[in-house]
């Protein structure tokens, strides 16, 4: 049977991060490592990642949507923190070294769970887990929390109207469901709605499709940037209440 240390997931990215997350305290729920030449002695742009997900793992198909997934939702937790973050993607897989075939990206809509692996690896991870990067403990939510999960993954689309305003109706809804005050600002959040909803205001990407104006939509409203720093900043709120380990 398979470790979960035999299929290694090779990465493209921002190199400078990817050198920093390296070197970082981190878990096997989700963890990179590489950037060093060690025959040469010197630093490379070899970076790879590795995941307990893999655990038991025999067929490469299930391998790369674990890995299509994992780094997904760790794209979408640095979204957060960056508009215009570069995305990571997976280049190859290996598996004992050994190049695997390529398989394309699936649509996958559930939670990962927990690894197949005993109560006291997930454990003694968890404890791990702790103490790393803060996308790297969002990761870990989102496999197992369905509001984690639902952020991350509007936060991996296409930064738009359209998905701004689905990932602002998942906060308010998880955000109800938890008894949690976002404490919004009435007047951002009218501005918001008028951009988000108006043809006139934000184009193509606006919520509703085209209608001759009748007159000038003179009401308050907002670039795209703007929309984006006001919902994260619904969804940094949320996260700061839902869970204070963050």
């Amino acid at each position: 049977m398979s470790k979960a240390t035999d299929w290694e997931f090779m990465l493209n990215g921002d190199v400078q991060e990817l050198r920093e997350l390296s070197q970082q305290p981190g878990s096997m729920f989700f963890n990179i490592y590489g950037g060093v030449d060690f025959w040469n002695d010197c630093p490379n742009h070899d970076f790879r990642m590795n995941t307990l997900y893999c655990e038991g793992e025999e067929d490469p198909h299930m391998v790369w949507q674990i890995g299509y997934e994992l780094l997904g939702l760790f794209n979408g937790a640095s979204v957060l923190f960056d508009k215009d973050y570069r995305k990571a993607s997976i280049h190859k897989v290996l598996y004992n070294n050994s190049e695997v075939r390529y398989v394309e990206k699936e649509n996958m809509a559930a939670l990962l769970g927990n690894p197949s692996v005993p109560q006291e690896v997930i454990d003694r991870e968890e404890q791990e887990c702790r103490s790393s990067n803060t996308k790297f403990k969002l990761v870990r939510l989102a496999a197992c929390n369905e509001d984690v999960y639902f952020f991350l993954k509007y936060l991996d689309m296409n930064i738009d109207w359209t998905t701004l305003y689905k990932l602002k109706e998942a906060v308010e809804s998880f955000a109800k469901h938890k008894n949690i005050e976002l404490s919004t600002n009435k007047d951002l959040r009218s501005a918001f709605h008028n951009t988000a909803n108006n043809f006139s205001l934000s184009g193509f990407d606006s919520r509703h499709g085209f209608k001759m104006k009748v007159k000038d939509n003179n009401s308050d409203h907002m670039t795209i940037s703007d929309g984006y720093r006001f919902v994260t900043n619904m969804v940094k709120k949320y996260l700061s209440e839902a869970y204070p380990g963050l």
